[in-house]
């Protein structure tokens, strides 16, 4: 909940040119109780798909602000706060990405817990 919350923060926060950079959709990732093998290989490769659309919108972001930083010929002062918001949003995406692979993580621990009691019965 927190990082949601760090997320919306940070990309509110995030110039106003930034908001032409696409954000990928989180991937959804199947409860490791109950999926499949499949499901959870497609879950990684959706959790990789995922990974490379938050850094390209981080390419996006980061250049669009410099880019409007030298178009609009920016004081010390709003070059510090560019930077500052920037910070913020590189933390929070890639704050997403290691909740994102965690949850992953989770869930093939789960899934291979599940696998063994299955195999002792």
């Amino acid at each position: 909940m927190t990082l949601r919350i760090t997320l919306g923060a940070a990309l509110l926060f995030a110039s106003a040119a930034a908001l032409a950079c696409d954000y990928p959709a989180r991937p959804h990732i199947p409860d490791g109780a109950t999926a499949t093998k499949e499901q959870l290989l497609e879950a990684k490769n959706s959790m990789n798909v995922f990974f490379e659309g938050v850094d390209e919108y981080l390419r996006c972001v980061e250049a669009k602000a410099k880019a409007d930083l030298e178009t609009n010929n920016a004081s010390d002062e709003e070059r510090a706060t560019a930077d500052e918001e920037l910070n913020r949003t590189f933390d929070a995406a890639n704050g997403e990405k290691a909740m994102v692979g965690e949850l992953l993580n989770k869930q093939i621990r789960a899934y291979n817990d599940k696998r063994r009691q299955d195999s002792e019965e």
